[in-house]
């Protein structure tokens, strides 16, 4: 007589969770060699900057007593509270109080974004190469790979909290105010780590990385409206402010009470995100989504038969998607001009600070069109390394038609989002200020801009033809320029160095004045970079994964 013996349940149900775990450590050891670079720099930037707006807050914007009380009195009672704020501690304000105010929302979204590119990268975009797929042929578990990516997601919020708190320690912050402000950005990261954002949950619910992106940036971009919506229902954050994480991660109130537990629903949210995450993972194929995208037709039109028409159709939904969010920022923006009209800060000594902000606010969309422009560019050497582009260049298309189209894509969408980006602007400038010649100024102004958008868009299609490898550095290009317009303009840089810069050759204020030499030297450079990129093309081999 036989009997079958079952094992204990306990025992093969921590076994089979044991064996979804195997070879974690290796992948997290991977996962660390390969953002060796990336996240350090993401770290350490954010780190630089508390000190560095600090002092340029307290130097330029509020460099006396007066100055300080004008500039709370603006974020307090203005449009303003949507980009920053809200402001707690109004009882006793402090240079370091007003830093908060002013740019603890950047700081936060900084986070967020560093998280929902980390969690992408070792994600679906791992699956979406294939090179998934390769690993899982050795002795590595299902959940291995996400989870390798959230403990990557983990240590990096770790240090960044670390980081930031000495760095907020450095400009006058007590030490436990330092530690719950460095804590309040590692808190809304892993948010938008855990799924939110990019993250495991949205990474599982789309085929590709672009998609996945997108969702992320969604919800990022809801976050921030209901954090803007609920700052501007009371003067400490209203009913909608606690419905957006990155809200939660505010009330904590850094030296007006020092509150931790706000931040525990950040933690409990993420903790349900990761649980759904693991479960969305456990319930599809490698490769597959939870939504799955929709067939295409059997055969294409006419009218998209042309390399062109193909580039304009690979780049629509992106196009359509930043042309939403620039209409979105730009009315915002343009709706704060009224309220800064009688306003005087030594920032803007002698202008009308209305028009002042303006002017800033038309070189920020120009500063935004640039990140599109290099992200244009750096999704056709993701099109290159996938081997997307053997099969079009295998038909009579060349390598200088194939990229000379999706750069006239590019060149002409840059066009249309200053052009609708100055629209919102500028109505919403109009509609605030009651000046209805407003708008077709700030258009104007807006579309004055394209050469130096376009030399951006120029700079990685250069370094796509001569040294794919290095086409990243056109991020450094572009945050360098960035940076040196607006921070060497008011901090005492050298002219010649400020010059170095792509953005200042182009006049910020008065609003829409134009440079004409400037104009052609910017465009004939644009020109002669895009020349260097189709010819580099040309002669070199393509690579894929």
């Amino acid at each position: 007589m036989t009997a079958a013996v079952s094992p204990a349940r306990g025992r093969t149900g921590s076994r089979a969770a044991s064996s979804h775990l195997t070879g974690t450590g290796a992948m997290v050891r991977l996962a660390l060699r390969r953002d060796r670079i990336k996240l350090p720099i993401w770290v350490l930037a954010t780190t630089v900057l508390v000190p560095r707006f600090y002092y340029a807050a307290t130097t330029t914007v509020v460099p006396t007593p007066e100055a300080l009380a004008e500039a709370t009195r603006l974020i307090r009672v203005s449009f303003m509270k949507v980009l920053a704020g809200p402001f707690f501690g109004v009882e006793a304000v402090t240079t370091q109080k007003y830093f908060l105010a002013a740019y603890w929302v950047e700081f936060l979204l900084a986070a967020a974004l560093m998280n929902m590119l980390l969690i992408t990268r070792h994600t679906r975009a791992e699956e979406q190469t294939g090179r998934a797929e390769l690993i899982r042929a050795a002795v590595i578990g299902r959940h291995a790979q996400l989870t390798a990516a959230l403990i990557v997601a983990l240590l990096g919020n770790a240090v960044l909290a670390a980081f930031t708190a000495v760095a907020a320690i450095s400009i006058g912050f007590p030490t436990g105010s330092a530690l719950l402000f460095g804590a309040s950005l590692a808190a809304a990261g892993l948010v938008f780590a855990a799924v939110t954002a990019v993250t495991a949950v949205t990474a599982q619910l789309t085929e590709y990385t672009r998609s996945a992106s997108g969702l992320a940036g969604v919800a990022l971009f809801g976050a921030w409206i209901l954090r803007g919506a609920g700052a501007m229902q009371t003067q400490e954050g209203g009913p909608l402010f606690w419905l957006s994480p990155i809200g939660w991660s505010q009330q904590a109130r850094v030296l007006a009470g020092d509150r931790w537990w706000p931040l525990g629903l950040s933690a409990l949210l993420a903790g349900l995100l990761v649980a759904g995450a693991y479960a969305l993972a456990g319930r599809r194929d490698l490769g597959a989504a939870l939504v799955a995208p929709r067939p295409g037709r059997p055969s294409a039109p006419s009218w998209l038969r042309s390399p062109f028409t193909l580039a304009l159709r690979l780049q629509q939904a992106a196009i359509g998607w930043w042309g939403a969010a620039f209409v979105a920022v730009g009315l915002v923006l343009g709706g704060m001009t009224g309220g800064m009209s009688n306003t005087d800060l030594p920032i803007f000594a002698g202008a009308d600070f209305g028009r002042a902000w303006l002017s800033l606010m038309v070189f920020t969309g120009s500063l935004y069109t640039g990140v599109f422009a290099v992200l244009s560019i750096l999704r056709l050497r993701a099109e290159e390394v996938r081997g997307r582009i053997g099969p079009v260049l295998a038909g009579p298309t060349s390598r200088s038609t194939w990229l000379g189209s999706s750069l006239l894509v590019s060149a002409l969408a840059v066009a249309v989002l200053l052009a609708v980006y100055g629209f919102a602007l500028g109505a919403g400038a109009a509609a605030s200020s009651g000046d209805l010649a407003l708008a077709g100024e700030v258009i104007r102004a807006c579309l004055l801009r394209i050469p130096e958008v376009l030399v951006l868009l120029a700079v990685p299609a250069a370094l796509l033809g001569l040294a794919p490898r290095a086409i990243s550095a056109a991020w450094v290009v572009l945050v360098y320029s960035g940076f040196v317009q607006i921070l060497g303009s008011y901090q005492g840089v050298p002219g010649w160095l400020v010059n170095t810069s792509v953005l200042s050759h182009l006049p910020w204020h008065p609003l829409g004045a134009f440079a004409p030499v400037a104009t052609v030297v910017l465009v004939a450079l644009a020109g002669a970079l895009t020349a260097l990129g189709l010819y580099g093309l040309r002669r070199r081999d393509l690579t894929t994964v």
